[in-house]
């Protein structure tokens, strides 16, 4: 087996799925890693013939160890300082009309990052259990069918496609699952720093839906918002708080997001900057994430 072949071929998919199923860009890269010093040995091995389907394979592995991950790690979540947040994919920009890359090296840089879930919806994800985002992920995403999937995560296919319809549903009336285009989300999140630079509280209020909500992970290794804030009152409250506090020399700096537009908010007074994704719905901001726990941001350059 040419394992480099191997490695180049399928490397970008197994990141995508693990990336999807953990929200750890990280982590990601270890599970994957992993998964290819495991075909290694067995084809050193040569134990049990060779492996029919290379591909379905690599993907079963994949899968079934960031089902044992997510079960493992549900524990360290429960004693998690705040909000949890997945690890971001940045990119920089370049404006509408020019191109994008990789913002430092990111080890995902390999992924169509325009093709990838918004950052709004890979935190609803991690609402779903294990299984169900096995499911949803593998069907919705790469378009496995319900034989592979129930193969992988050793279910039933009948079992798989109740799970995936149900979800379906569900994930359908989630204000999180709406994509608006991407000029349309650019020019939101244009007049909203616009308003926050300029003082334009008036503006930056009409420009938050009522039902706002802003999440901000610091892992408690940062200052953040311990609960969620919510509201637009409250979370212009919270921004004005953020500006007053700043003192305007802060720095922003315009990147993709999960191939969306966001930002990078860096100040001398903050050891560590902070990456900021917006979610829209009506043409107004729906959620504010916040990712400041250095931890989520070491795969990235930012500064």
């Amino acid at each position: 087996m040419e394992l480099d072949s191997v490695y180049r071929t399928y490397r970008p998919l197994l990141l995508s799925i693990a990336y999807r199923m953990l929200g750890s860009v990280t982590q990601a890269e270890d599970l994957v890693q992993d998964a290819f010093v495991t075909v290694q040995q067995l084809d050193s091995d040569k134990e049990g013939g060779p492996i029919r389907n290379l591909k379905a394979y690599l993907c079963k592995i994949v899968t079934n160890r960031c089902l044992d991950y997510l079960k493992s790690s549900q524990q360290k979540r429960e004693v998690y300082v705040g909000q949890w947040l997945p690890e971001p994919l940045v990119q920089d920009y370049a404006g509408v009309t020019g191109s994008t890359s990789a913002a430092g090296g990111d080890p995902l840089q390999t992924i169509v990052l325009e093709d990838t879930i918004s950052y709004a919806f890979l935190v609803l994800l991690d609402q779903l259990t294990p299984v169900e985002r096995a499911v949803f992920i593998l069907r919705e995403a790469f378009d496995y069918d319900y034989r592979d999937i129930a193969d992988f995560i050793n279910k039933t296919e009948p079992g798989c496609r109740k799970i995936y319809s149900r979800l379906k549903r569900k994930i359908q009336d989630d204000p999180a699952a709406e994509l608006i285009p991407s000029d349309q989300s650019e020019q939101l999140v244009l007049r909203f720093l616009h308003a926050a630079a300029t003082g334009d509280m008036d503006g930056l209020f009409t420009l938050l839906s009522e039902d706002i909500v802003l999440y901000s992970d610091g892992g408690g290794k940062v200052s953040a918002a311990v609960k969620p804030v919510m509201s637009s009152q409250r979370v212009l409250a919270f921004i004005q708080g953020l500006l007053s506090k700043g003192g305007g020399a802060g720095v922003v700096r315009l990147v993709k997001v999960n191939g969306q537009l966001g930002f990078v908010l860096s100040s001398p007074s903050e050891p560590f900057p902070t990456v900021v994704s917006l979610a829209f719905r009506d043409g107004r901001v729906q959620q504010i994430y916040l990712i400041r726990n250095p931890d989520k941001l070491g795969h990235l350059k930012l500064r």
